[in-house]
């Protein structure tokens, strides 16, 4: 099975500065959520590491899944197979407001190590709501 969802949570959101590269392959969008840790970095934009907490954003389905795919890995810095990377992109359960359960993309930070360091928590896992 194909998957053509992205889950996003900061810039690439409807509205907020990195919406636009996303818009030209977008068939659908919902608000959802997923399991992680989402960190507020001061580079403007965030990050999400696994763990047991909440993320918030959008459940963006696509179409031109491999095409969408090369204009958000260039964007994210995700190279396939590469070590170092900012981002990966994996594959994670993402869940709608009305409880159902899919596959979707995500990007998740690639030096979770150093993210403490690096940025904040933010509370609640929602970045639009940060002042």
């Amino acid at each position: 099975m194909e998957i053509n969802r992205v889950f996003v949570y900061g810039t690439l959101m409807s509205g907020m500065g990195n919406h636009h590269l996303i818009k030209p392959f977008l068939k659908g969008m919902r608000p959802g959520k997923t399991e992680g840790i989402l960190y507020d970095l001061p580079y403007g934009y965030p990050a999400v590491i696994p763990g047991k907490g909440i993320v918030h954003g959008e459940i963006m389905e696509l179409r031109d899944i491999g095409k969408s795919l090369q204009v958000l890995d260039r964007l994210e810095g995700y190279r396939e197979g590469c070590a170092g990377n900012p981002y990966n992109r994996v594959v994670q359960v993402v869940e709608t407001v009305d409880g159902a359960k899919m596959p979707a993309y995500l990007y998740i930070w690639g030096m979770p190590e150093e993210i403490e360091e690096q940025g904040a928590i933010v509370p609640g896992g929602d970045w639009r709501r940060l002042p």
